[in-house]
């Protein structure tokens, strides 16, 4: 895999993460401000807010592995 289509991989998954918590954010907020007098579950939304953190930061992490491969290239040529 070359380091450009890891670093558009990092990116995507960080786009995925932030879309999900979004959603989940979203999903929350309208339960918590429901006047409807029914209680809403809302442990769903928060796990799956919970997995966009993760999601973000692991393709943070890819992110962060390729810059630093980019770099040592840079150097080691340099």
């Amino acid at each position: 895999m070359s380091t450009i289509s890891a670093l558009n991989s990092g990116i995507a998954g960080m786009q995925r993460g932030v879309a999900m918590a979004e959603k989940s954010a979203a999903t929350i907020a309208s339960a918590t401000t429901s006047h409807s007098g029914n209680p809403t579950d809302v442990a769903e939304p928060l796990v799956e807010l919970m997995m966009a953190r993760l999601q973000v930061e692991a393709s943070a992490k890819v992110v962060e592995t390729v810059s630093d491969t980019i770099g040592t290239l840079i150097d080691t040529s340099a």
